[in-house]
């Protein structure tokens, strides 16, 4: 009936209702769980900076291992902890025609035989402003001896490196005194990280009246090079291939302090010692015949060559070299048409300053083995304020180079070839605030180029860095970091704020200053460059950079010609002999 059909369809109605208000319970029931959930959901952490700044201080996140970045401000004259100083002048060499070799080497001489003050120094030898014409070689043989011109420009002093040969035209040059077939007291630890400064030998560490130099030898183990791949480059054939004990490091340290069996040393090591692959080993030195506290300062360079061969090799190879010596440095110096280096630092050197100089047209073959204008094998080494045109490997380290080794403030310009580690396993390299105008920077694996330099660069760092294109590859056991770098990018290295600039605006200046706690603007003297890294800025920002470029800013070139002015050398020549 009508009134059955209507109870029918009420009823119907009703239980919709019912199941509709059952859905929406349940619904609300699991809205309300979701937020419960999420409200205790466990948030992850973003992933630890290998360095980042906090409250102005940097800080580092080591990993799993205890291996962080290095801290590199050991490195240059007196480990930067004191400015270059300005030696007293005994004896003035005036420039006359002729060869001027043994007069300049005689008075080199006499100050060599001169007493040392209470600060080590003997004094300077100064060269008046004209031009020297040099065709021996010069040597600083003894601690405590300057060589100083009257000016690094053309209206200063100049040393005419003259005649044929490949002969270097300056050395500073001790007697090398340090074994390296030695093996001494074994490292108990089982792994010792970069950045390390302690560790614990053996306990004949107790034996008392032990020098407090060391060398760390880090051998290089069959199982190493295979963990590195280094062994073999391809095609079945191994000569090429790295060998055991071919590519030891050797880290040159003091001992600063012995408590029972740990050793603290006086600056980082920048390769983990590892009992996986060897452990490490250290023996004791006098070291006596090196020498300290020499400077080669305030003169222009310049290299005769064949004027009718552009690609003249009979001429002098490199300027200046560091040889056996520590605590020494190269300042305010020009150099022109040399075919190796401006300056080269041995293996046998450490804790040497190279600032203030630049070099330019170089005269050479486009080759290997050339045109390295400031090319370091030692350790503890600092170029800073340095500038090359048209170079090879401008900025490089060589084989097996044990660091810190930095380069602060540094350009290349138009060079063949890229600057980095450029043979084996250099470890602790930092390139800060460098720019390679037309080529590359590069910490990467060789392989069999270089006759099988391999892998180059280790635990090493590009910092606010410019390049053409910037390489940064992680090897086997290690890791390279490149951080605010502007460049086409390659490698599977750490990659930190890439086209971006960052601070501080040196690292290697940032952690000196964080090391001896005190303002460091006299010694890192860094050029102002403003910096806007928008490629939108705002109308106010290009405004404001329109103005900016209608006056060109200071170029380093020029800042290294005006070094001058912030550090004034003295060539005043009243009452010396």
């Amino acid at each position: 009936t009508f009134i059955e059909a209507n109870k029918k369809i009420h009823g119907s109605v009703v239980n919709t209702k019912k199941i509709y208000y059952h859905l929406f319970l349940i619904a609300a029931v699991v809205f309300g769980l979701q937020q419960v959930l999420q409200a205790q959901k466990i948030v992850k952490p973003a992933p630890l900076l290998p360095l980042y700044v906090d409250k102005g201080k940097i800080l580092y996140t080591p990993d799993a291992s205890g291996n962080r970045i290095p801290d590199f401000s050991y490195c240059g004259y007196k480990a930067s902890e004191q400015a270059i100083p300005n030696v007293e002048v005994k004896i003035v060499v005036p420039a006359t025609k002729g060869d001027a070799t043994l007069r300049i080497q005689s008075a080199l001489d006499y100050v060599a035989a001169l007493p040392t003050d209470a600060n080590g120094f003997r004094g300077a030898v100064l060269l008046q402003k004209g031009n020297y014409e040099v065709l021996g070689q010069l040597r600083i043989t003894a601690s405590g001896v300057v060589l100083r011109g009257s000016g690094m420009n053309a209206n200063g002093t100049t040393i005419i490196g003259a005649g044929t040969g490949r002969q270097a035209l300056i050395k500073n040059i001790g007697k090398n005194d340090i074994p390296k077939d030695l093996f001494g007291l074994k490292i108990t630890d089982a792994y010792v990280p970069v950045n390390a400064m302690q560790f614990n030998v053996d306990s004949r560490i107790l034996i008392k009246d032990l020098p407090n130099k060391i060398i760390i030898r880090r051998p290089s183990t069959k199982k190493w090079i295979e963990t590195l791949g280094t062994d073999i480059f391809g095609g079945g054939i191994s000569a090429l291939g790295w060998k055991p004990g071919d590519r030891d490091i050797f880290f040159d340290r003091t001992i600063t302090k012995i408590e029972g069996t740990v050793i603290t040393i006086d600056a980082p090591i920048t390769t983990a010692l590892d009992t996986t692959y060897g452990g490490a080993t250290i023996y004791f030195y006098n070291g006596e015949g090196r020498i300290n506290n020499c400077g080669i300062e305030n003169l222009r360079c310049v290299s005769t060559y064949d004027k009718n061969n552009l690609k003249d090799e009979d001429h002098r190879w490199n300027a200046i070299d560091i040889e056996s010596a520590e605590d020494a440095w190269v300042r305010q110096i020009s150099f022109e048409n040399f075919a190796g280096s401006a300056v080269s630092v041995l293996e046998t050197s450490k804790r040497v300053t190279v600032e203030d100089c630049k070099s330019v047209h170089p005269v050479s073959e486009i080759g290997g083995q050339r045109r390295y204008t400031f090319l370091t094998n030692g350790q503890q080494t600092l170029f800073q304020r340095c500038y090359a045109e048209n170079g090879y490997h401008d900025f490089a380290t060589g084989y097996s180079v044990p660091g810190p080794n930095a380069f602060v403030q540094c350009e290349s310009v138009l060079p063949y070839s890229f600057s980095g580690a450029i043979d084996s396993w250099a470890s602790g390299v930092l390139f800060d605030v460098v720019n390679v105008d037309g080529n590359a920077l590069r910490f990467g694996n060789r392989s069999q180029d270089a006759n099988g330099a391999g892998w180059a660069a280790a635990n090493s760092v590009f910092w606010n860095c410019t390049a053409a294109r910037i390489d940064c590859y992680k090897p086997p056991t290690a890791q390279n970091w490149s951080f605010g770098s502007w460049a086409q990018f390659s490698g599977d290295g750490y990659w930190g704020e890439s086209n971006n600039t960052i601070t501080p605006r040196s690292l290697y200046y940032g952690q000196l200053a964080q090391r001896l706690n005190k303002n460091v603007d006299q010694l890192a003297q860094l050029l102002y460059i403003p910096t806007e890294a928008s490629s939108s800025p705002s109308v106010e920002t290009a405004m404001e950079l329109t103005k900016q470029a209608a006056k060109p800013r200071k170029q380093l070139i020029e800042w290294i010609s005006e070094a001058s002015q912030r550090n004034a050398i003295p060539i005043n020549t009243a009452g010396i002999k």
